[in-house]
Formats: structure tokens, C-alpha cells, sequence
């Protein structure tokens, strides 16, 4: 189904507010993960990421894209929708979250030993959260969608610093969170309720149950994948394995902030320059903005991956302390997928409705990480886990490639700028090596964490300004 063309003004309007909506809850979680790893045991504080491990898992399959197709359609089509499904569908959909919940209530009650009320009604209040967000979304309440997210990712830290002050307790503290989960969504269903009944109705559309439940179902699909491949590998850990283990491959595995958003956005705009362009030179447009978005994503991406491969225990243990220590070879791991991350490999696919070809690849990377993790950490230990994802990421980048290149009948090697990409690794690896060895000599692992930070954003400032003058000279930057 193709994108909804939008004014340039409308659409940075809309991704501000939506990227703010979304940031502070992040952010609160962020800053709790460095907060929690500096002040509690490592067994102690992988029972608690049990549950933020876990939720991921069962939360899109409890959605199952319904927060994502939402976002497709108007305020009217929604309130239309909306009145065409049947009370039993609505009955079915909640024993069906209901049944999710339940499962995870049991998880979360042999470890870390919650009763069964309390992550059962959180996990039926933070998926239900998800859709309902997506609707007001919609109906553009963004003003109060970001003061009710500001209010909750305060009270989210709130509880934890008094928890923490008042001698930590796993059970207190996840009961003060569902009581926040809850009252964000009673205000949101309060907000849906007031939105829907106040909308004024305009021309009525024709539904197509149909089309939608196939759109539906691919986004939901991918969706689901997604999420699992960043997650099922944590998951897989905080069930079989102690959760000291937990706790060192969690924090050792994380993802690096802002770099998938930085790729979505790249996408995007990729998706949309050639939705404005002309028909007859789409896939020419397509196969230059590819490399040329590849060769920009490097500047930020190449140096971000440098620059934490060669300071990569001066970061561990100055975020999360000495004692994570063990997570250091797991980090080392996890960095290695950072490269593919200077391209967005469903773009091209996307734009050309490949959609099963990407939901192939998805569900490809997910069945064969999986089939890896069992040999490599026999191998290798907990960095195999790890491993196994990134060696699926690239097998996966390489399929996207490949039946990217073949519908634009193209060679792969016009749709990445390779030469580009070698240079930058190349130099960028040798400054941050130089300057890694400089630093170990004379100054503390903190000091340096700080001088190597400063030198990735100087290196990727300068990257940039190079990039956008050589486009420029080309004559490839419009």
C-alpha cells in the first residue's frame, strides 16, 4: 500500500512531535538501566531487567501491528473502522492479549518471583497503551499525549529513586509501576473515548476488510520480527541462564541510542524524494540516493563504531561500573553489526512493494540467529550469542542487496558506495587506534571515554562537510 504523500512542513511537524512523545519514556528507561547498574548487585539487577527483557517479547505479539497500521489511515476512516468491528472480534483480540498475559505473569512469577496481578494487568495496560497512543497520534492530540508522557517518565523515575532510598524491593517497586502503567492508560482510553465522540464525521469511505487485514498482517509480521530479533537473544539469556549472566549480557548487548532512528529517517526521506520525482527516472534516482545516503550515514555511523570499538571497557565500566566488567567481550561482539547500520537495506524494497521479500528476509535472520546461538556459545561463550546476530544481520543486509539490485536491475556494487566505506574504516580506524593508545598511556579510562568522545564528533563533523562538498561538486546534492 503505498505512503500517504504529505507536505515537507506537515510530515517534520509530525515526526517532531511523535520523536518527543516517544523520547522521555526512553530516556527515563535510560538513565534508570545506568542508574540501576551502578547502585545494585549484578544478581539483583538482572532480576529486574528479567522483566524488560521479557516485555518485548510478548508486548507486539499482544499489539500484533495494530499500533502501526493505525497510523495509515485518517481520523474518519478510524471512527469508521471502528464501528464496523464486532463486539466478539473485540472479545476474541482481548482473550487473546488476556492469554499473552497470562503467560508472561507465570514468567515473571518463578523469576524474579512477582505475583501473578501484577505483570499480568501491566502487560495488558502497556500493549493496550501502544494502540490507543497510535490513535490519539492520529487525531494529532500531541500536546497532551507529551505532557502525559513527560508526567509518566518522571513518576517512572520517581518510583525507582524511592524504591532504591527505601531499600529495594522488586515487588514494591514494579507495584508503583503498574499503578503509573495503568493511570497513563485510563488517560489515554479517556482521551480516545472524548476524541472519537467529538470528531465530526466527514465523507464517508468504503472499507475494504479485505485490504486491511492483509496490510495488517504484514506489518504486523514485521513488526513482531523486529522487535524479537532485538530481543529474543536477551530473552533466550534471562530464562535459561543466572541472572548475574543476564545482567552482563544485557547491558553488554544494548543497542546504541539514536542510530536506528537516524536510519529510519534516512529511509524515509529516501522514500519520499523519489515519491515527488518522476516516474520514468525512479529507479536511476533510487540506485543514486541509495549510495548517496550510504556514503552520509557513514560519516555519523563509521566514527560512532570506531570510536566505541577501541574505548570499549573505558565505556562499560564508566556507564555501568566495575563490576561490568564481563559484559566488555559481549559489547565487543554486539559492535561488530554497527557498519550495516550506514544503510537502509528495505528501502529500495519497500518503495517497490517487496514486502515479502522483506518479511522472507526478516523471519530468515530470525530463524537462523536462533539456530546459531546454542553452537557459538558452546564456542564461545555469552559474545557468541551476540555473534550469532550479527552474522545473520550481514547474511540478511547481503539478501536485501541482492533483490534490491535485481528489481532495479542494477549491480549491488552501484547501490553501495564499497570504495567509500573501505577509506573511512580505514582512516577512522587508525586515528581512534592512535588516539586509544595515546590516551591509555597518560590519562584515566574516564578522561579518555571523554577525549575519545570529543574526537567522534569532530571526525564525524568533518566527514560530513567533506561528503556534502564532494556531493556538491559532483552535482549529486539537490
Amino acid at each position: 500500500m503505498p505512503l500517504p504523500k504529505l507536505r515537507s512542513s506537515s510530515l517534520a511537524g509530525n515526526s517532531f512531535f511523535i520523536f518527543i512523545i516517544r523520547f522521555f519514556p526512553q530516556l527515563a528507561s535510560l538513565l534508570v538501566m545506568i542508574w540501576f547498574s551502578r547502585h545494585l548487585p549484578t544478581a539483583a539487577y538482572g532480576d529486574y531487567q528479567h522483566f524488560w527483557i521479557q516485555i518485548p517479547v510478548f508486548y507486539p505479539l499482544a499489539c500484533f501491528g495494530i499500533h502501526v497500521l493505525l497510523l495509515t489511515y485518517s481520523p474518519d476512516f478510524i471512527v469508521q473502522l471502528a464501528g464496523k468491528i464486532k463486539a466478539v472480534q473485540y472479545a476474541l483480540y482481548l482473550a487473546w492479549v488476556g492469554l499473552l498475559a497470562g503467560v508472561f505473569a507465570y514468567l515473571q512469577h518463578i523469576q524474579p518471583g512477582l505475583p501473578l496481578a501484577i505483570p499480568f494487568l501491566f502487560l495488558i495496560g502497556f500493549s493496550l497503551s501502544f494502540i490507543l497512543e497510535s490513535v490519539l497520534i492520529v487525531f494529532r492530540r500531541y500536546k497532551m499525549l507529551v505532557t502525559v508522557n513527560v508526567l509518566y517518565a518522571t513518576a517512572f523515575c520517581a518510583a525507582h529513586l524511592y524504591v532504591l532510598n527505601k531499600g529495594f524491593s522488586i515487588q514494591v517497586l514494579f507495584t508503583w509501576l503498574l499503578v503509573i502503567t495503568l493511570a497513563r492508560f485510563m488517560i489515554y482510553g479517556l482521551m480516545v473515548f472524548g476524541s472519537m465522540r467529538n470528531h465530526i464525521a466527514g465523507q464517508e469511505s468504503s472499507i475494504e476488510i479485505s485490504r486491511i487485514k492483509s496490510l495488517w498482517f504484514h506489518l504486523g509480521v514485521f513488526d513482531v520480527i523486529q522487535l524479537l530479533s532485538g530481543y529474543i537473544d536477551k530473552f533466550i539469556i534471562s530464562v535459561f541462564l543466572t541472572a548475574e549472566l543476564s545482567a552482563y549480557y544485557f547491558n553488554g548487548s544494548q543497542t546504541i541510542p539514536f542510530l536506528p532512528l537516524l536510519l529510519s529517517a534516512a529511509g524515509s526521506a529516501v522514500l519520499i524524494h523519489v515519491a515527488l520525482g518522476k516516474g520514468d527516472k525512479e529507479h536511476a534516482n533510487l540506485v543514486r540516493l541509495m549510495n548517496q545516503t550510504g556514503r552520509i550515514l557513514s560519516c555519523i555511523v563509521f566514527p560512532v563504531f570506531c570510536y566505541l570499538l577501541f574505548f570499549r571497557t573505558e565505556f562499560i565500566v564508566t556507564v555501568f561500573s566495575i563490576k561490568y566488567l564481563p559484559a566488555v567481550p559481549v559489547f565487543f561482539a554486539s559492535l561488530l553489526v554497527l557498519p550495516v547500520r550506514a544503510y537502509s537495506f528495505t528501502t529500495v524494497l519497500q518503495r517497490l512493494h517487496k514486502g515479502h521479500i522483506i518479511n522472507i528476509g526478516a523471519v530468515g535472520e530470525l530463524l537462523l540467529a536462533i539456530m546459531l546461538i546454542y553452537p557459538l556459545y558452546q564456542l564461545i561463550g555469552l559474545p557468541g550469542v551476540a555473534l550469532a546476530f550479527v552474522i545473520t544481520t550481514y547474511l540478511q543486509a547481503g539478501f536485501y542487496l541482492y533483490h534490491s539490485a535485481s528489481a532495479l536491475q542494477t549491480s549491488i556494487l552501484n547501490l553501495i558506495p564499497v570504495v567509500n566505506w573501505v577509506a573511512k574504516l580505514l582512516v577512522f580506524s587508525v586515528v581512534f587506534f592512535i588516539l586509544h593508545y595515546v590516551c591509555d598511556l597518560y590519562f584515566s579510562w574516564k578522561i579518555s571515554l571523554i577525549l575519545g568522545g570529543v574526537m567522534m564528533a569532530i571526525v564525524a563533523v568533518v566527514a560530513l562537510l567533506i561528503e556534502f562538498n564532494k556531493q556538491g561538486e559532483d552535482g549529486i546534492t539537490e
